[in-house]
């Protein structure tokens, strides 16, 4: 339905949006390509768009805010966004973009008590808009303002006060591009992969925080994905300087030589720069800051993080009382990437955040970090419990199998224990076409066969979808796999 709703009959109605849907682009991939455009954006984008941005916003932790709104601005209205129901419901008539030297098509402000949150969410609805870029042809421009948030503050009547607004609008892009910049200078770090086998939409269908770890230490393969993720360098170069998985004001990179990675062996500081220091550089590399396992030392300073992980991640920034926001909002941002890399390469992760300044002040301590880093969040990450191996698997869903058969294909996974499962099929569109619900399973060893048949008992045509097997079990999980069916 068109978002076109004016007048104060507005305010009775609520506005639909279409379902999600589901593309083929990997969040490796859309992390490497993802750049920000300031300003020049052109016509309108479609419901689709906005109803992905919205979903992928939603779907972000909590840090234990006791609200989170989301706002939408359009040409029309400018809409409370309900996620229970998936609809906007009209907050204020009328048109109140901001159009800073453009004509946007829409507009939208996350509201939450913690910018750590914040950063959470706009780096989600980033993502989302960019997943629409196809190679070498995108459509989608974005960019978090803070002038925007300034003013959709004093003309949006907002509940609470709005943190960040991102805006979106048409625009040439470069499109995606596997394209790896971040290459060691020292060899201390192998090289990350910048496209995987996942899939954006439905691995963060499945995100979530964990709290329970397998303490078998990270291959040094699993450590380099992950800092890459939360913070590596990628080939879009925006204001003269090289361009991150993440953006920042005005790319300034508050985080750069700011994040430690905590392991059994030592602390270390992550580099995404050349020693050097110049800004439009890349590297890929560590740098020994106190040697020895502090782990027991850090989860002592501050208590809220898991116990038994076994890779610690921790981001700190410089204090300035002006920019103090947006360095915890990029903070964020990071910490969204380094949970979604997790959950793709199979791991557990978990964000703790926010770190009280005592926190702060022990956690300095107990790593041996420059007074001057003050944490802000911290990223615990580790094998699942279950899983007794060093090796990581590259993806939570790499337990679910598909396998082409004559009549259509065959599902393999293993349940931990007995309990129900419900299992969808989506098409390329993001359209379900089949789905089973409430399916009672034992533990051990699974296989289902699907005929290719949708749910009005029609054959499906050959192509490519996805399915996703949801476990309702004590160890929940949400299994996603990519497959193509054959006639």
């Amino acid at each position: 339905m068109p978002l076109l709703v004016v007048g104060a009959a507005a305010f009775a109605q609520a506005e639909s949006l279409p379902r999600p849907v589901v593309h083929g682009n990997s969040f490796e991939a859309i992390s490497n390509s993802r750049y920000t455009k300031h300003w020049g954006y052109y016509d309108p984008l479609s419901d689709t768009v906005l109803s992905n941005v919205l979903w992928a916003m939603s779907r972000v932790p909590s840090f234990g805010s006791s609200y989170r709104e989301i706002y939408v601005a359009t040409a029309a209205n400018v809409y409370m966004y309900d996620p229970t129901d998936h609809v906007l419901n009209v907050h204020l008539p009328g048109d109140h973009r901001y159009k800073f030297y453009c004509e946007p098509a829409f507009e939208v402000g996350i509201a939450v008590e913690r910018s750590e949150e914040a950063g959470l969410a706009v780096q989600a609805g980033f993502l989302a808009g960019a997943a629409f870029w196809n190679l070498g042809n995108g459509t989608v421009a974005s960019c978090p303002m803070a002038f925007a948030a300034n003013y959709a503050n004093s003309n949006w009547n907002p509940t609470n006060t709005i943190n960040m607004v991102d805006v979106f609008g048409r625009m040439s892009v470069t499109g995606l591009t596997d394209s790896c910049v971040a290459v060691s200078s020292d060899s201390t770090l192998p090289l990350p992969a910048t496209d995987g086998s996942d899939t954006f939409e439905l691995l963060i269908g499945g995100l979530g925080q964990d709290s329970v770890f397998n303490p078998a230490a990270l291959p040094l393969s699993a450590i380099s994905q992950l800092l890459w993720a939360g913070y590596g360098s990628t080939p879009h170069m925006p204001v003269g300087r090289r361009g991150l998985t993440v953006p920042s004001a005005v790319a300034n990179y508050y985080l750069t030589r700011r994040i430690y990675v905590v392991t059994y062996t030592a602390v270390m500081r992550y580099h995404n720069r050349l020693p050097s220091g110049s800004m439009s550089s890349s590297d890929h590399r560590l740098e020994e800051v106190t040697s020895g396992d502090r782990r027991d030392s850090l989860r002592a300073a501050c208590p809220s993080v898991p116990a038994t992980a076994p890779v610690y991640i921790v981001v700190c920034a410089t204090d300035s009382t002006s920019e103090w926001p947006w360095k915890l909002q990029e903070a964020g941002f990071a910490g969204y990437q380094y949970l979604m890399q997790a959950h793709a390469l199979g791991l557990h992760g978990r964000l703790t955040a926010p770190i009280t300044p005592t926190e702060r002040a022990a956690i300095i301590a107990a790593l041996g970090l420059p007074g001057t880093d003050l944490p802000v969040l911290i990223h615990a990450a580790g094998l699942p419990p279950q899983q007794g191996t060093t090796e990581s698997r590259r993806r939570r869903t790499g337990s679910l199998e598909v396998v082409r058969t004559e009549q259509g294909v065959r599902l393999k996974f293993r349940l931990a224990e007995a309990g129900t499962i419900g299992l969808a099929i989506f098409d390329l569109a993001g359209r379900s076409v089949r789905i089973w619900r409430d399916v009672r399973l034992p533990d051990g060893a699974q296989v289902l066969d699907w005929d290719g048949t949708g749910d009005d008992g029609s054959s499906l045509p050959s192509g490519t979808y996805f399915c996703r097997l949801t476990t309702g079990t004590a160890q929940a999980s949400v299994l996603t796999a990519r497959f193509d069916l054959v006639r």
